[in-house]
């Protein structure tokens, strides 16, 4: 049987230990009140959604899951993603007028030209021949 000191001395420790365990639960409560404060000013419309996502991510008190979801939900507004650019290229347009700008720049080189002389003799080609005909007639002992 124990003595009434030492009875005492067991029941003075127990409500210690709930003591320190009901501050615990105290603080978290105060936590999660601050948390829900920050969420219910946004919802009254004191405070942008991204304002309140930063005030649960950068509060010290705050839990570690809440600030990284409160930090993973802000990060998209915080950090822009890079413009996309798109090129569109009409390839056949671009095909055209390359062509009609070759045919153009012919068209001049041509007209620098001298003309030819079709009244004149016809010189001489690969097959023979020192006149008109003579490279393409048959041959006369055929």
């Amino acid at each position: 049987m124990m003595s009434p000191a030492d009875y005492i001395a067991q029941l003075e420790s127990v409500v210690r230990e709930q003591m320190a365990e009901i501050d615990q639960l105290r603080a978290a409560i105060g936590q999660k009140d601050q948390e829900l404060d920050a969420v219910l000013a946004w919802i009254a419309g004191d405070a942008g959604a991204l304002e309140t996502l930063q005030s649960i991510y950068i509060d010290p008190r705050a839990s570690i899951p809440w600030k990284v979801r409160a930090a993973s939900s802000a990060l998209p507004f915080e950090r822009s993603k890079p413009a996309s650019v798109s090129v569109v290229v009409d390839f056949k347009s671009r095909v055209r007028d390359a062509r009609l700008t070759t045919i153009e720049a012919r068209r001049a080189e041509w007209t620098r030209q001298e003309p030819l002389d079709l009244s004149g003799p016809t010189p001489a080609t690969i097959l023979g021949g020192d006149h008109e005909g003579d490279a393409l007639s048959p041959d006369p002992a055929a």
